[in-house]
């Protein structure tokens, strides 16, 4: 688990990261809401970032950051080729650094690992780019 000064950390990042005044809720409702059917115009690890953190125990197994990001857009909820973002929402978990993955306990039910956000590692990608 996080200590305090790391989750305090997390809370100033994601601040700075959408502009919120100190005391908003920080989370997916704190983005401006996109035109009706249009893709939110934000990055998709800022996405998943705030889904994770907005959760009351800031971590989402991969399945609940779905339903996040569907329950917040309807951009989600309507795309017929959900494979193609859920694919990216995968990519970019294990790209990048600040998403770390947590082993479910195992007196936990349930099918999945746990993602967190982890901001001590940075925030680029976990390997370098072979070119």
């Amino acid at each position: 688990m996080l200590s305090d000064s790391e989750l305090a950390d997390e809370t100033v990042h994601l601040r700075a990261l959408l502009g919120c005044p100190p005391g908003a809720p920080v989370g997916l409702d704190a983005l401006a809401d996109p035109p009706p059917g249009e893709k939110p115009n934000y990055p998709l690890p800022t996405l998943i970032k705030l889904a994770i953190y907005g959760s009351p125990r800031r971590r989402l197994t991969l399945q609940e950051i779905y339903q996040a990001l569907e329950d917040r857009f309807e951009w989600f909820r309507q795309r017929t080729d959900e494979l193609s973002w859920k694919n990216s929402i995968r990519h970019n978990l294990s790209l990048r650094k600040c998403f770390l993955k947590v082993q479910r306990p195992i007196t936990e039910p349930g099918k999945g690992s746990y993602w967190m956000i982890d901001l001590t590692q940075g925030e680029g990608n976990k390997r370098v780019r072979k070119r």
